[in-house]
């Protein structure tokens, strides 16, 4: 079967099995629900003892930074039927984070079209600088986990790093919407940082930048594990690839049940994702065995492994002697 073809054939069974069934209200539940539950935490974090503070205040971080799914859905069009509404949405979910919406979908989007393509995939591409390698494992966890690598420097690894870039790309790519994003931006921070002082005073500084951090932690170890220590390509390499094989080649699943759906709120199935990326996250596990299927049939692998195992393996990638 021409590659094309195999891939029309598989779009149309995920088609009919209702896969790309719209459920706007769960991501507007969940977005209030996440908001809520969060300031609760962050508040009861700043009334008690330090030993429960901290786990409490992780909570409240690990919560807010959530949002984060529903940007990434509502920017990849698979919260609402019409791209109006899920523009409107990626802008609210990304002005509480304090993100450049159309600066992250340029990024990610360059992702989406060259996951693993050496100069093409935009998402964390430091994980390729030969000069980023590490002795053991002991080292690579902090130098991969909490740092980033940039022109020669290590640099704290926090979401205000990530913004920065993303406010480049909507510089260079959507300069009419700039303007508004970047306020946008600005507003946001400031309030988050202004509550966080507000609940634990002049110490609140050190907490909101723990907080960005604990966020860029999150979602960054959520992306490394499906994606990091997998196949890399040339651009001339990857062209002779279908669109098909290159998403199943470069992405992995992770097993793990009711847990990784908490923690990954779906995209654990990073192979469903990547072949539907405007695939609703609820719908994915109704995909899974369609997709799982087609890929036994058509000689493709179908990757999914425990979450912890893939880290070790995205670990592992970086051990080896640097080549500065």
């Amino acid at each position: 079967m021409r590659a094309q073809n195999r891939f029309t054939v598989l779009l149309q069974q995920i088609r009919a099995a209702g896969c790309f069934d719209y459920a706007p209200w769960r991501s507007i539940a969940s977005l209030a629900i996440h908001l809520l539950l969060s300031g609760i935490a962050f508040v009861a974090s700043s009334c008690t003892a330090l030993l429960v503070a901290v786990p409490l205040f992780l909570l409240g971080s690990f919560l807010f930074y959530r949002i984060g799914w529903l940007m990434h859905d509502a920017a990849h069009n698979a919260v609402f039927a019409n791209a109006h509404s899920n523009r409107l949405f990626a802008a609210m979910t990304a002005g509480i984070l304090g993100e450049f919406p159309s600066g992250w979908r340029y990024g990610h989007d360059c992702h989406h079209a060259s996951p693993n393509v050496l100069g093409s995939d935009m998402d964390q591409s430091e994980r390729w600088d030969p000069a980023r390698r590490y002795r053991s494992m002991l080292t690579a966890f902090p130098g991969i986990m909490l740092l980033t690598r940039y022109k020669g420097y290590y640099l704290p690894k926090t979401l205000l790093l990530l913004g920065l870039r993303d406010g480049f790309f909507c510089r260079r790519e959507s300069p009419r919407t700039f303007l508004r994003e970047l306020v946008t931006s600005v507003v946001s921070l400031l309030l988050q940082a202004t509550a966080m002082v507000w609940l634990f005073g002049p110490w609140g500084i050190l907490w909101f930048l723990a907080h960005t951090s604990i966020g860029m932690l999150y979602l960054n170890t959520a992306f490394m594990g499906n994606h990091y220590d997998l196949p890399s390509f040339e651009a001339a390499a990857a062209d002779k690839l279908d669109y098909v094989e290159l998403q199943i080649r470069t992405a992995r699943n992770y097993a793990g049940g009711i847990w990784a759906r908490f923690v990954f709120g779906g995209l654990e199935h990073q192979i469903e994702h990547h072949l539907f990326p405007t695939m609703p996250r609820h719908r994915f596990r109704r995909a899974e065995p369609i997709v799982r299927a087609f890929c036994e049939h058509h000689g493709l692998p179908y990757e999914v492994l425990p979450f912890s195992e893939c880290i070790r393996r995205a670990l592992r990638f970086h051990i080896g002697p640097s080549r500065a």
